[in-house]
């Protein structure tokens, strides 16, 4: 008898390995996703990396934002209060007022980054100033 289980085992194992293999290809064929090694099948973006699909059943995870992601905006954050902090102290040069106008767009709102682009532009920051000449 176990034998017989043993062989089931293995059947069972063989029909797992082959029906995940035919869900990658399909996946890649339909979605243009391919296998990674965290979760199973991913989506490429445009630049040919892999973003990862949920599983099956959907996300247990609740909505919100992906821990690199949330990393990456606390960052912004943390760069945008220092730059204000020495646009406070009379520290911030063009490059400075033209941050904290692409942050400012990024985080609030356009109104409040014109402000700042403007005020780059006066800096002489030639990015802002282009900005600037392209909104006319």
């Amino acid at each position: 008898m176990d034998a017989v289980k043993t062989r089931l085992r293995l059947a069972a194992d063989y029909l797992k390995r082959e029906s995940s293999a035919a869900v990658e290809e399909l996946m890649v064929t339909a979605f243009h996703a391919v296998p990674t090694s965290t979760a199973g099948v991913g989506e490429l973006d445009r630049r040919g990396e892999g973003s990862t699909l949920p599983p099956p059943g959907g996300d247990p995870r609740s909505a919100h934002l992906s821990t690199k992601q949330e990393q990456q905006r606390l960052h912004f954050q943390h760069e945008l209060e220092q730059l204000l902090t020495e646009e406070k102290e009379g520290k911030a040069d063009g490059k400075a007022l033209r941050r904290i106008a692409e942050l400012t767009e990024l985080f609030k709102d356009e109104q409040q980054a014109q402000v700042w682009w403007h005020r780059a532009a006066l800096q002489g920051d030639p990015v802002a100033i282009m900005m600037l000449a392209d909104n006319d």
